[in-house]
């Protein structure tokens, strides 16, 4: 069982390099949209590439094993764990973003969020009082910031390993290899 462990551990974290990667070309994309909006729909595209990303890695995380099965809870156990080692590499191109790059980030997002209240709140009649209390909270710090994306990337990891693990546990890849 130890042996598992450390199996699921290590190939998650060679293949959280291959995905983290994946992640800060795909920042890149956010930097970018604040100056060319654009840039945002590409993001936007290339957000649907991480469940493949996940799938992949966990078919050949399974391939790997010698006998070829991976358990439901492994699957979901390995996918959780891919992701935090890819938050990890991301969380450094997200920190040096929001503290070197562009300082007033976070708190454009949070009045973003703000305005965006204030008009479903309009719209549906609910109590100002909510908006209000969103005005007095003050703009998060960029650790805080930076683990609240690392924790929603973890949490993601679960959802879509809840549904790729079935499928990924399906999927058989034979390589053969070639004779010398």
């Amino acid at each position: 069982m130890q042996k598992n462990k450390n199996s699921i551990f290590s190939f998650a974290m060679q293949a959280g390099f291959g995905l983290g990667g994946f992640w800060v070309f795909k920042y890149l994309f956010v930097m970018g949209a604040i100056k060319y909006p654009a840039l945002g729909f590409v993001n936007g595209f290339l957000i649907f590439l991480t469940p493949l990303l996940l799938l992949f890695y966990t078919v050949n995380y399974k391939n790997s094993k010698s006998d070829n099965t991976l358990k439901y809870w492994e699957g979901v156990r390995f996918g959780v764990i891919l992701f935090f080692f890819a938050s990890i590499i991301e969380s450094v191109i997200v920190l040096i973003h929001v503290i070197k790059i562009d300082p007033a980030y976070i708190s454009k997002a949070n009045q973003e969020l703000i305005d965006t209240t204030q008009l479903l709140v309009q719209s549906y009649n609910f109590d100002s009082s909510i908006v209000d209390e969103m005005k007095k909270q003050t703009s998060l710090s960029p650790a805080i910031y930076v683990f609240r994306w690392i924790m929603n990337n973890v949490f993601l990891g679960f959802i879509l390993s809840l549904i790729i693990s079935p499928i990924a546990s399906r999927i058989t890849i034979l390589i053969k290899k070639a004779d010398k």
